[in-house]
């Protein structure tokens, strides 16, 4: 992965300068340190995609480096770098889990070479990781979308499942605020029924045209809405308050749109994804089924 940062720990100028020679070779960006300790603080500071560190330093070893840094909790891939006649000291160095070692003197190809097998393991690592942690995000996702259900089921009153639904697109979203507006028959204008965060009270009405023009087809058209801004001027809401982050879903019946579901950012932050797009899709579609289950007992 191109310009992945390695840190270089060697009391030899004359090395470091030919591994900040070799690695760009390999897309990578190298900063160096002479000693131990230098080499602790750049690596606290700079939390570097990789380590190659010398055996022996001027103040500490090698194997004393990687135990400074595993009880530090710095989980950063790292290669011992040593001379011939060292091998065992180098087995030590992995069993304490560095990722591999380089016997001097060594090839460009064979520092390219084992450079990449041990970002390659902690590539996949930080995937698997990051692949758990979106499982563990969507499960409970789903989970709050099933108990949506299971409250439209049970037969939830008309205010308190509306008011789930936004409690529901809050926790999904991470919004700093959520809200429901259906049209009301006399005036054909958008009324709020349930509000989540700091927000104008429920029964606020506003028009279609109200609002930065861009979210107006969410209304007009029934298309959702993902507006995301960091300068001025904020983005102005159909109910005239201003937020840096906006995502509308509109609720929409075959003939017609018959409500919006709106979730914002008013202090900046994140713009919504794609995921958050569909959980609110799924959403309104429960506020569809509602309002058509009131209608029809109407």
């Amino acid at each position: 992965m191109a310009e992945e940062k390695v840190l270089i720990v060697d009391d030899s100028i004359e090395l470091i300068h030919l591994l900040e020679n070799i690695l760009p070779y390999g897309g990578y960006h190298a900063v160096s340190a002479t000693t131990g300790e230098e080499g602790l603080r750049l690596a606290l500071d700079h939390l570097p995609d990789l380590i190659l560190v010398d055996l022996e330093l001027p103040d500490i070893t090698g194997l004393r480096f990687l135990e400074s840094l595993n009880q530090q909790g710095l989980a950063i891939p790292t290669i011992m770098m040593t001379g011939y006649g060292s091998e065992g000291v180098a087995a030590r160095a992995l069993r304490l889990g560095a990722s591999g070692y380089l016997i001097k003197p060594f090839t460009t190809e064979e520092v390219l070479s084992s450079v990449e097998k041990a970002l390659a393991v902690s590539r996949l690592r930080r995937e698997k990781a990051h692949l758990a942690a979106m499982l563990d995000t969507y499960s409970r996702h789903f989970r709050t979308l099933s108990a949506i259900g299971q409250a439209m089921i049970d037969g939830l009153d008309q205010e308190r499942f509306f008011q789930r639904i936004v409690e529901a697109a809050l926790f999904i979203t991470r919004a700093e605020r959520c809200l429901l507006a259906l049209v009301d028959r006399d005036s054909n204008q958008f009324r709020l029924v349930a509000v989540r965060g700091k927000a104008a009270p429920p029964g606020l009405f506003f028009f279609r045209q109200a609002g930065d023009a861009r979210l107006q087809t969410a209304l007009s058209e029934g298309a959702s809405v993902r507006l995301h801004t960091t300068s001025d001027p904020p983005i102005a809401l159909q109910t005239g308050e201003t937020v840096r982050a906006v995502l509308q879903v509109p609720l929409r019946t075959r003939e017609q749109v018959i409500g919006l579901l709106s979730a914002d950012r008013q202090t900046g932050g994140l713009p919504f994804g794609k995921h958050d797009e569909q959980m609110l899709a799924i959403l309104a579609d429960y506020a569809v089924i509602a309002v058509a289950q009131i209608a029809r007992t109407e």
